[in-house]
């Protein structure tokens, strides 16, 4: 490859360090694989300020430390941002901007591409194309946010997003001037740290949700749907991983699954591989999904997976239902524990590898800079 390209990423958020990947470990894997190929530059808008680098890219966040922003925050930090993109566009030119999320990130690189007159791309990461008003979830819910996601959107030379799912929603809501840019690229799985491996002595069949305790996760029917498996096979466990488990105590009380759901809270990333390992069936239980990172890494250690219809379940599984139906989720656990589904090498299934593998992943990404 002949001078590497130079590629401005603009995300809402980044991890801290190259040690540090909660809640955005596919964004710290694909910069971790990416930066040795291309020059990469991150500019993170709400990642606590600081100037880092991170493997072989270079890391400007311009976050003030709290969670919660004001209108007036969110636009001056839009400002410096763009400040420090000009500075840096001037001592080395960039070849193309990519925005990680469609919303507020996709807003600001799109101004961005436009007054330097530089390609976009746009990855839908999130709930950008949701519009679940019962639990006001979704960036179609919201005024300005679904503004944003609609400017990122035209703007786009590419749109990349990573499941079926998602396309069929963008194709729901948008006409075939927008349909036309899409890219399907999913994030993928580093299939260094997650593969089979056989389960550790323990008599329990245990089930495993890994999902933050927040609506759009649905932990009610999830555990309505439990409780009904554990009446018929009583050696169940259902393990949570998550943020915010103690939003989930009520709700587990009131189905007087005290003994039997633990709440194992939120552990580093790389400590999740020995998490599916000593799990027997992955259940996901959300209402929406952009992709699913922990399924695909369940998957690649060798899990059976249920799942309501969201994100990449239906690519994945044949053990799927709609979203809010316990009784379904519970019928479909217990189909896939008749079934006992044995711990077979992901690379069995060459098509999925293929797909789903960070290496491909990364090489697509990579394909896709290099033809803009």
């Amino acid at each position: 490859m002949n001078a590497a390209k130079r590629i401005a990423w603009i995300t809402t958020g980044f991890p801290e360090n190259e040690n540090h990947s909660e809640g955005a470990a596919f964004l710290h894997e694909l910069a971790r694989e990416l930066s040795s190929e291309i020059d990469l530059t991150i500019f993170s808008l709400y990642s606590s300020k600081s100037q880092r680098k991170f493997y072989g890219a270079e890391v400007f966040a311009f976050g003030i430390g709290t969670p919660e922003l004001s209108v007036m925050e969110k636009l001056g930090i839009w400002k410096t941002c763009k400040e420090k993109f000009k500075k840096e566009h001037l001592k080395k030119s960039f070849d193309l901007v990519h925005s990680m999320w469609a919303g507020e990130s996709g807003y600001v690189a799109s101004k961005l591409s436009k007054k330097f007159k530089l390609p976009l791309i746009v990855n839908v990461c999130g709930g950008e194309l949701a519009e679940i008003k019962k639990i006001n979830y979704g960036s179609r819910t919201k005024f300005w946010q679904k503004i944003f996601v609609n400017v990122s959107f035209k703007a786009a030379e590419k749109i990349i997003y990573g499941s079926d799912f998602i396309r069929g929603k963008i194709e729901k809501y948008y006409d075939k001037k927008i349909s036309y840019k899409l890219v399907k690229i999913p994030f993928g799985v580093d299939e260094k740290v997650f593969y089979p491996q056989p389960k550790s002595g323990n008599d329990k069949i245990i089930l495993l949700n890994v999902a933050h305790g927040v609506p759009v996760k649905d932990h009610r029917t999830l555990f309505k749907a439990f409780k009904v498996v554990h009446e018929k096979i009583p050696n169940t466990e259902l393990h949570c991983y998550g943020r915010n488990m103690d939003t989930l105590q009520k709700m587990i009380q009131n189905e007087n699954l005290l003994s039997s759901v633990k709440l194992c809270g939120l552990i580093d990333h790389k400590e999740m591989s020995e998490v599916y390992t000593n799990a027997d069936i992955f259940v996901c239980s959300s209402l929406y999904e952009s992709q699913n990172m922990s399924m695909l890494e369940a998957t690649f250690c060798g899990l059976p997976i249920v799942s309501t219809n969201a994100g990449v379940a239906a690519e994945i599984t044949e053990f799927i239902c709609e979203p809010g139906n316990y009784e379904m989720l519970a019928e479909k656990i217990l189909e896939a524990l008749r079934h006992s589904v044995s711990r077979k090498t992901f690379k069995t299934n060459p098509t999925l590898y293929k797909n789903f593998s960070l290496e491909s992943s990364s090489r697509e990404f990579l394909k896709l800079y290099l033809s803009l």
